[in-house]
């Protein structure tokens, strides 16, 4: 074969092998959504609330929308890892993601991201949420909110509390009850949720504001006891606790989400079948049971405009709040 047959050659085979290409999409894009499994990125490690609530949405869709979604976790620098490859993701509805409100709050506290948390991402619905509760060991003489701010107030390099790391939702919930209530204690950052609670009952801390998913069992069993809860109103699961807004004049509400997204770009046809699937899985009741089980409460959205609304209005709320305490996190 001459040099003029081996281009020639070649070049069918390249555009023969483009064409392909082109007709494989036009031939995806003309079968009905979903044709194929559904990738679902969890941005923590398995075994987190995060996780358990994207695997009950795995499990309790994939009927409704007739293929299967497969949870993959892609953990690490506090979600910014996962956020970051279901941005990179086709916008094709075959790659989805759970983000929570670290998502919103990361973009404030480090540098340089590599993405918009707003821009960046298709909005698509509301999952669950919950508050972080002000807590501290049965064996603490604290039985108020008050007491314990105006205890911090006398002494301040006295107490100490633990957070999940920096930048974790459990250390801006302490940071903004400190910028609100003009105090401050020694800060002691762990790797993990789980251990706020571990070193309160071990006495290495006198308080700290875990996510109340993560406390309760230990609320239950007595071994940690809660002062207040952040959010507006009181939890559905400790209605005697008071909420901080009531117990202190600063007016203080913090409550976590969670939502389902996917890449910018999504069609709107695409969007509008998720959110329905969804709708339609809330509405059952199915999803219910295994959130509360992890200590969290159904979020609900009339619309994916309105979660979006949501996103966007908390994103600008966080840079706002994160701005005004100064804050820095650690990725990692």
């Amino acid at each position: 074969m001459n040099r003029r047959q081996w281009l020639a050659t070649a070049g069918a085979a390249a555009g023969a092998a483009t064409l392909n290409g082109v007709m494989s999409r036009v031939a995806s894009a003309a079968a009905p959504y979903p044709s194929r499994p559904i990738r679902l990125i969890v941005p923590f490690i398995a075994g987190t609330a995060p996780d358990a609530t994207a695997r009950s949405i795995a499990a309790e869709l994939a009927p409704i929308l007739g293929q299967p979604l497969v949870v993959e976790n892609v953990g690490g620098a506090g979600g910014i890892i996962g956020a970051r490859a279901l941005k990179r993701a086709e916008p094709d509805g075959y790659t989805l993601g759970v983000l929570a409100n670290q998502h919103v709050i990361n973009v404030h506290l480090y540098r340089q991201q590599p993405y918009d948390a707003v821009r960046d991402f298709t909005a698509i619905s509301a999952l669950s949420g919950g508050p972080v509760v002000l807590a501290v060991p049965s064996s603490s003489p604290y039985r108020t909110a008050r007491e314990l701010i105006d205890a911090i107030r006398r002494q301040p390099a006295g107490l100490n509390y633990g957070s999940g790391g920096k930048g974790s939702v459990s250390h801006l919930a302490v940071e903004m009850l400190f910028h609100q209530t003009r105090t401050s204690a020694v800060h002691i950052p762990y790797k993990g949720a789980s251990e706020i609670v571990t070193a309160m009952m071990s006495g290495q801390t006198q308080f700290g504001m875990p996510v109340l998913a993560t406390a309760v069992p230990f609320l239950r069993n007595g071994q940690i006891r809660a002062l207040a809860v952040s959010s507006a109103a009181r939890s559905i699961y400790f209605p005697e606790v008071p909420t901080l807004a009531e117990s202190l004049p600063s007016g203080f509400v913090l409550d976590n989400w969670s939502g389902l997204f996917a890449p910018a770009g999504l069609p709107a046809p695409l969007t509008k079948k998720l959110f329905d699937a969804m709708a339609a899985l809330q509405a059952s009741g199915k999803l219910d049971a295994s959130v509360k089980a992890n200590g969290g409460e159904i979020r609900r959205s009339a619309s994916s405009a309105e979660f979006a609304h949501l996103v966007a209005a908390e994103n600008l709320r966080y840079g706002k709040l994160i701005g005004e305490i100064g804050m820095r996190g650690e990725a990692g």
